[in-house]
């Protein structure tokens, strides 16, 4: 988390006392909800135990297994088709690790999806992440090679992707096909809600809750929530307002492992909601003004 758009440099003991104090509490939440270290999920997104008993094989240099183009597929199907867990194994700097020290793949939806599959099971990824917002989990049964489904799962995926856009696998079976570095997860992440016909312009938390929705929330109460559907239709409910804001949700990609959005909604009587989420404060602090504007499509 970086403060640089909020406090400036200064010198002196006392000094830096009186310029932390200005550092917004929430940012100072957040930094604290967003340790890429931090273990699966927050208080409210519980995983089960039968999930995050689950072991996985770490590798410190994990196969590369992706795929720029509808060229490279083939050659992944190849190498993930010869990968076992024993070749795994002996790889230099490879141990199993529980599931719940892999905070994405324990903490999302997504990788729990992937950690609840049986069979043969594969968890892809849009790459790079930060602009490609594209995850899901495939499972097939044990009888369909893996070869098979990772072609399959990233064809899917490379169809799904934003011009510019490669896709990757996460996760295959027992394995995680990234650095561990790569698959951290923001328990709260930031959210900047714009309402000027309710006198709304505030920096908030957004945590995820079980069934996927978004609880919003300040530093002593509860917000509102959102719920993005599969195809990325919008309702926002919130606390003290009547009635739904409806809209949709522009992907932008990922930032420590939650997907950043650009949201647009209204309610019955026309009124507007902008709401940002997901994206880094330093973000914000740049682009906030030109992202919350009311785009002409929406």
């Amino acid at each position: 988390m970086h403060f640089a758009k909020f406090v400036p440099e200064i010198t002196g003991f006392r000094g830096r006392l009186v310029q932390f104090a200005k550092i917004p509490p929430l940012l100072i939440l957040l930094a604290a909800c967003s340790s890429p270290v931090s273990s699966t999920g927050s208080q409210r997104t519980k995983t089960p135990e039968s999930v995050n008993a689950q072991r996985l094989i770490t590798m410190a240099r994990p196969p590369i297994l992706a795929a720029e183009d509808a060229s490279d597929i083939e050659t992944v199907r190849r190498l993930i088709s010869r990968l076992t867990p024993s070749e795994l194994l002996d790889r230099n700097g490879a141990r199993l690790v529980d599931a719940s020290e892999l905070p994405w793949i324990s903490g999302s939806q997504t990788g729990r999806a992937f950690l609840e599959s049986r069979g043969n099971r594969i968890l892809v990824r849009g790459k790079p992440a930060e602009r490609c917002p594209i995850a899901f989990a495939d499972a097939a049964p044990k009888t369909t090679p893996l070869g098979d489904l990772a072609r399959t799962s990233l064809t899917r995926c490379l169809q799904m992707a934003n011009p510019g856009c490669g896709c990757e696998v996460v996760a295959f079976n027992s394995a995680l096909a990234v650095p561990r570095e790569n698959i951290s997860y923001a328990t709260g992440i930031a959210a900047r809600l714009r309402a000027r016909s309710l006198g709304v312009d505030s920096l908030l938390v957004a945590e995820e809750l079980p069934d996927g929705a978004v609880l919003l929330r300040d530093l002593s109460k509860t917000i509102g929530t959102v719920r993005v559907s599969s195809d990325n239709i919008v309702e926002i409910k919130l606390t003290d307002v009547d009635g739904v804001f409806t809209g949709t949700a522009r992907d932008v990609g990922f930032r420590r492992g939650r997907k950043a959005q650009r949201i647009y909604a209204r309610n019955d009587r026309g009124e507007r909601v902008s709401l940002l989420i997901g994206f880094d404060p330093d973000e914000l602090a740049e682009f906030a003004g030109a992202w919350l504007a009311w785009p002409p499509d929406a």
